[in-house]
C-alpha cells in the first residue's frame, strides 16, 4: 500500500479537491492544503466544522481514489486563500484504497426511520434511472411504503467516489400483480455537475 503520509502530501502539492462527511452530517466539498506535523490541513465548504467532529474523507490521486476517517482538532488556520478558514485532521484512521474492485455501487433509499434500503440487491429494485427521474419495484408486501407525493432521500455512488444524498418526491404509484412500481421525481440536488457523473456511471455499470 502507498504511504499515507506521500499520498497527502502530493494531493497538497497540487490543492487537490476532496469530499468530506461529517458524522450526522451531509458530504461538503474540501480542498488538502498541506500536511503538517500535527495533521492535514485542508478547507471544507459550508458551517464551521467545530473541534472534535469526526469525519470520513475520500480524494484522487494520480486516478487513484483514497479514504480515511480523521477528527477536527481545531478550525480557524491559516491558509492562502484568506476568504476562507482551514481545519486542522488529526488522528487519521481506516486509510484505504476505494476502487472498483473493491467496493460496491451505492443506491439507496433513506426511510425517515430506519435503516437505509438497497435498490440494487434487495427486495426493492430500480428498473430504470436518470437524472430526472427514478422508477423502482417493491413487492406490495414489503414495508417500504411510499405515499404519493411525499418526498423521500435518495444515495448514490460509486465505489470510487463519495456517495450523495439527493431529494425527491413520489409522483407516481402502478400497483401490480404482486409488486408496486413507483415513480420518483428528482428536486434537492446540491451539485448538479457530480449528480449527473454519478448518474452516469451507475447507469453505465448496471445498464439501466
Amino acid at each position: 500500500m502507498d504511504d499515507p503520509r506521500r499520498v497527502l502530501e502530493d494531493a497538497a502539492e497540487q490543492r487537490l479537491a476532496c469530499e468530506v462527511l461529517p458524522r450526522n452530517g451531509s458530504w461538503r466539498r474540501g480542498r488538502v492544503i498541506r500536511v503538517e506535523r500535527g495533521g492535514l490541513v485542508m478547507t471544507v465548504s459550508g458551517d464551521a466544522l467545530p473541534g472534535g467532529t469526526d469525519v470520513r474523507c475520500w480524494l484522487s490521486v494520480s486516478n487513484q481514489t483514497w479514504t480515511f476517517e480523521a477528527s477536527v482538532l481545531r478550525g480557524g488556520v491559516t491558509v492562502p486563500d484568506r476568504s476562507q478558514q482551514g481545519v486542522l485532521l488529526g488522528f487519521l484512521d481506516g486509510w484505504r484504497r476505494a476502487d472498483r474492485q473493491g467496493g460496491a455501487i451505492v443506491l439507496e433509499v433513506l426511510p425517515h426511520n430506519g435503516r437505509a434500503v438497497s435498490l440494487i440487491d434487495g427486495a426493492a429494485r430500480v428498473v430504470d434511472l436518470s437524472t430526472a427521474e427514478w422508477t423502482l419495484t417493491t413487492p406490495t408486501d414489503f414495508n417500504l411504503i411510499f405515499v404519493e407525493q411525499g418526498s423521500v432521500r435518495l444515495r448514490l455512488g460509486l465505489p470510487d467516489r463519495a456517495p450523495m444524498e439527493v431529494g425527491a418526491r413520489v409522483t407516481g404509484l402502478t400497483r401490480g400483480k404482486g409488486h408496486l412500481l413507483y415513480r420518483l421525481t428528482i428536486e434537492a440536488v446540491e451539485d448538479g455537475e457530480r449528480y449527473r457523473e454519478l448518474v452516469d456511471g451507475i447507469r453505465t455499470t448496471l445498464g439501466v
